[in-house]
């Protein structure tokens, strides 16, 4: 997808056109969900999205991935929104409101290497005016990426991920960030998800 001033989107066209596409929602299907957010930030025109890189962890299924900061809805939580606002604030610091909310993407069953898993993620878009500072729960976050969606859908940042699969290599889709970092699975997946709604909405 080149980058384009058809592809640059405002707030406003952002919220319209998330909020008038159909969206594939697995909350009948699955007991257990995880809320993720997409974090859009600055210039109404070009906004920034912000990525985590998570820690090292053997108990996590996606230790040392690029993703977005979010997790799983346990017994306190009301809602998968406040699922969503409260894992930001835990990982990053971010103390987002539900009034930040401009809409929501499809719905995603959650997979590792490959296998299916049996719970689902929301991924919820929301939009600040400038860059909020960050406070990292380390033992979560490595390291914070903001990186300019004119970026995201330059053709020219595409890449490949190799992927070990039960023996055999396989080249799976994906984002080579600025340091080298390549963005692949089901982050890229959402990604792509959001390309194609302002794609369709242009």
């Amino acid at each position: 997808m080149q980058t384009s001033s058809k592809t640059s989107k405002s707030k406003g066209e952002i919220e319209k056109i998330l909020s008038q596409e159909p969206r594939t929602d697995l909350s009948k299907e699955f007991s257990k969900a995880s809320g993720v957010a997409l974090l859009l930030s600055g210039s109404e025109t070009n906004p920034e999205l912000l990525f985590i890189k998570r820690a090292l962890n053997p108990l996590d299924h996606w230790s040392g991935h690029l993703a977005f900061p979010g997790g799983k809805k346990d017994e306190r939580d009301p809602d998968l929104l406040a699922t969503c606002l409260r894992e930001v604030r835990e990982e990053v610091g971010v103390l987002l409101h539900p009034k930040d909310l401009i809409g929501s993407l499809d719905d995603l069953q959650a997979r590792k290497r490959g296998h299916l898993l049996e719970f689902y993620i929301q991924p919820f878009v929301f939009f600040l005016p400038q860059n909020p500072p960050l406070i990292l729960d380390p033992r979560e976050v490595e390291k914070t990426y903001w990186i300019p969606l004119s970026y995201l859908m330059d053709e020219r940042h595409r890449t490949e991920y190799q992927f070990d699969f039960s023996g055999n290599e396989l080249h799976l889709p994906g984002i080579r960030f600025p340091d080298g970092s390549v963005l692949w699975g089901l982050t890229f997946a959402m990604i792509e998800n959001f390309f194609r709604k302002l794609k369709k909405g242009s």
